[in-house]
């Protein structure tokens, strides 16, 4: 009952790999050429994500939603195969499908590239420069897609658990090495193993539904399947979809209950230009995770930035600063299955994309002009636990800069009777990193020494703050008080914070 994934840019190669063993084993083949013929079909389009890789538009909210609902797609397919017995797929990347599956069997294959053109040479009617020009761009595309749709390298070696070059070895032996290894015990299924393939099964179920059904689409939802039981989780601004969830889902076979939980609230992250793969997403994204929030993200566009009619206010870098208002000139990247060209959105919608593969998007906004604007934007729009003032002001020199964010920082907390902190304060207040690895150490041992200080002297302690020599220096004793006790205070409230932060505990 092994799941043997097949997985090469080589097409022609990985289709005859798998024909072969067939052969030898009379195990049911799947290709990724068949399964994108039935995403097709089902309504999937696939040539916008393709377009969008190729192209390099911005990547907008509904093109990660495409992608997830593609995932869902391979996902449920796959599994529902598996489900009844052995099963050969081949692909560009089947190797990083069905992850966690332990009875899957992960296959590379490549050939030398004299072989590769030879076939295209043939099966295109090329000459072999023009062959291998298109070879080279097939293969960069390819990577590219590999990289957007499942987030790795399709040829890290530490994907695969076999690898073959047809180069000096031909395809009966390579399926002879495939179907004694699909036999190892370690390729067997446990009962492990099929538990987490019906979970992976009932998740990527309801996801397609959930996307699919003109009720829910439009919304992000991070779904988790355990034992039959379906957890749903949303972000606070999407709640009036929430009650179609259960509609959506009411007859999804093999769903015992269906847990329909909100995002415990909501962390408003404000900044100039967005990145994923910054320190300030990083943090941000362990803070949700900790404490299962939704991130909503807020650009701001500087006045010098002003699109059309805007960038006429005049010359003053401040003009219009906190009173004018403008409309970001976004077009939301690929339509349908066209090309276009992107609109630079200062990062958001790789941010997006990454919030939304976390289940942890809770909404966008882009504003023009300053604190005016922002307050207005945000204002009542939901329940913040906490507000992040990123990377803003970025055409400022550093003394304007932190004026300005303070100041925005103060406005907002005034407004919206949230705590604001900056990223630079983030680890410091709510993460435990190195440094404070560092300050836990030095107080904890400083708290020791106090301790043991007082302990191992309690005779001349006692005597300074109420014997012979207290009688003679009663003004020193209550300095002494004044002082070591709220030192002493601090240093091991610093102590029990770090520790409960470690525990996640704030």
């Amino acid at each position: 009952m092994a799941i043997v994934m097949i997985s090469s840019m080589y097409q022609g190669g990985r289709e005859e790999l798998a024909q072969a063993l067939k052969r030898k084993t009379d195990w049911p083949v799947l290709s990724r050429e068949e399964l994108v013929d039935e995403a097709r079909k089902l309504g999937i389009k696939i040539g916008r994500l393709e377009v969008a890789m190729i192209k390099r538009p911005g990547l907008p909210e509904k093109l990660a939603r495409e992608k997830e609902l593609y995932l869902a797609f391979l996902t449920a397919t796959l599994c529902a195969k598996a489900r009844q017995g052995a099963l050969i797929y081949h692909g560009r990347a089947g190797h990083l499908l069905l992850p966690g599956i332990s009875h899957r069997l992960r296959v590379g294959l490549t050939a030398p590239r004299e072989v590769r053109i030879k076939r295209t040479v043939r099966a295109l009617n090329l000459t072999p420069d023009k062959a291998e020009n298109y070879l080279a761009q097939l293969d960069e595309d390819v990577a590219k897609w590999i990289r957007y749709i499942h987030r790795a390298d399709g040829r890290d070696p530490n994907h695969f658990d076999l690898f073959f070059n047809l180069e000096n070895m031909g395809l009966s032996n390579a399926a002879g090495i495939l179907c004694a290894t699909a036999e190892l015990p370690d390729f067997q299924p446990t009962p492990a193993s099929l538990k987490l393939l019906d979970d992976l099964h009932l998740s990527s179920q309801a996801k397609l539904r959930l996307a699919l059904d003109e009720r829910t689409h439009a919304a992000d939802f991070h779904v988790k399947a355990d034992n039959g039981v379906l957890t749903v989780t949303y972000p606070p601004d999407q709640d009036p979809v929430s009650r179609h969830i259960s509609q959506v889902l009411a007859d999804l076979p093999g769903c015992r209950e269906i847990q329909c939980t909100m995002a415990e609230t909501n962390i408003l992250w404000v900044q100039e230009r967005f990145t994923p793969e910054s320190d300030n997403f990083h943090q941000i994204i362990r803070l949700a995770q900790r404490w299962g929030a939704a991130v909503e993200l807020l650009r701001l566009i500087p006045p010098g930035e002003l699109q059309g009619d805007m960038a006429a206010l005049g010359p003053d870098p401040d003009h219009g600063f906190g009173r004018q208002a403008c409309a970001a000139a976004w077009d939301g990247g690929v339509e349908d299955d066209d090309p276009a060209t992107g609109a630079d959105d200062g990062g958001l919608s790789r941010t997006e994309e990454e919030l939304i593969n976390r289940g942890r998007y809770g909404g966008r906004h882009t504003v023009c002009g300053g604190y005016d604007q922002i307050l207005e934007r945000v204002q009542g729009n939901g329940r913040y636990t906490l507000v992040v003032i990123g990377d803003m002001f970025l055409a400022k020199g550093h003394s304007t800069r932190t004026r300005q964010t303070r100041e925005l920082a103060l406005n907002i907390r005034d407004r919206l009777k949230a705590p604001v902190i900056t990223a630079d304060e983030l680890k410091s207040r709510f993460l435990f990193g190195q440094r404070q690895a560092l300050t836990l150490a030095g107080f904890l041992a400083l708290v020791i020494l106090l301790y043991g200080l007082v302990f191992t002297h309690q005779k001349p302690v006692l005597d300074f703050l109420g014997g012979a020599i207290h009688q003679h220096f009663k003004w020193l004793a209550a300095a002494a008080v004044a002082v070591f006790s709220p030192l002493v205070a601090y240093i091991y409230g610093t102590v029990a914070g770090l520790a409960l932060k470690i525990i996640n505990v704030d």
